[in-house]
């Protein structure tokens, strides 16, 4: 079931939201659940969906297991993970749901590091059932409240509510790296030799190039001061950071271009370039030749 079919146990407020610079990638509902005995399972295959509950008790549903939900609880399921949020019996559970896809998360999270190592937590968390999203009573009550102005301004849209929209999203993100109790440990072994962490910090950017990656961040995970990393790098690399970094974001987004119609924007912004213009410019540089033409 996609985000446009929706199950008979629920009575949908339903609002569309349609960003100017990011089309079909974020979706926010006012869901008013009522109580189904037989709840149907759902995922989403390209969005991960949040769920604060705020009004009400209820349930979340997964393949095997049962979760209780009151008001204040924040839920993440991941794109592709199977569930069901169900209202109790004779009444009904107010939701606030954002279903967002990844990129454009990450986008607004300004392709944040800490942030990504946090989400990439998270997400391993929920697919092993661990759903519920750990706030403290502070970062709780400023989710519900972020997520209420979300629904108001889609309410009465307002001149400027999508920059509103994306504001408030933002600002969502900043909670959930404030105040998660998730612990990214981002961090290299320190036993190893400084050529070892260096080799284990390049396949860590093989796998997190989509994040803004950066010298200060690069020595503190390798617990090396700036300018012995910078020394080391170049030593071992023959180029800077920020070099081999857009070297390494071409690559993967010369694979993009090969194996999928995404749009150009969408591979740089995926690939971590936070323009097109960007993007343009470094993928010129690296091969001499346009994004359009590894698709002739």
């Amino acid at each position: 079931m996609n985000i446009f079919q929706v199950p008979n146990a629920y009575l949908f407020n339903y609002y569309f939201i349609r960003l100017m610079d990011i089309l079909k990638d974020i979706y926010i509902l006012d869901a008013l659940l009522g109580y189904n005995p037989r709840p149907e399972l759902h995922c989403h295959e390209d969005h991960h969906e949040f769920f604060f509950c705020a009004e009400g008790h209820g349930t979340q549903h997964l393949q095997g297991k049962t979760l209780k939900m009151v008001p204040g609880d924040f839920f993440l399921f991941p794109a592709g993970q199977i569930h069901i949020g169900n209202g109790p019996e004779g009444g009904k559970c107010r939701g606030y749901v954002l279903n967002i896809t990844e990129s454009t998360l990450l986008k607004l999270a300004g392709n944040d590091l800490e942030f990504g190592m946090i989400l990439k937590v998270m997400k391993e968390n929920a697919m092993r059932g661990m759903i519920r999203i750990n706030l403290s009573s502070e970062g709780t009550a400023a989710a519900r409240r972020i997520f209420e102005e979300i629904i108001e301004e889609n309410k009465i849209r307002k001149i400027g509510y999508q920059l509103a929209i994306r504001s408030c999203i933002e600002r969502l993100t900043v909670v959930l790296l404030r105040y998660s109790k998730v612990k990214p440990g981002a961090k290299l072994k320190l036993k190893a030799s400084a050529g070892e962490r260096l080799k284990e910090f390049c396949r860590f950017v093989e796998s997190n190039f989509m994040y803004d990656i950066n010298v200060d961040q690069a020595a503190k995970m390798t617990n090396l001061s700036r300018s012995h990393f910078h020394t080391v790098f170049v030593a071992e690399k023959g180029t800077t950071l920020v070099k081999y970094l857009n070297s390494v974001r071409i690559r993967k987004a010369i694979g993009m271009l090969k194996d999928s119609d995404m749009p150009f924007e969408r591979v740089g912004s995926a690939c971590g370039f936070k323009s097109l213009s960007h993007f343009y410019l470094v993928f010129r540089k690296e091969t001499g030749k346009k994004p359009g033409d590894f698709r002739k």
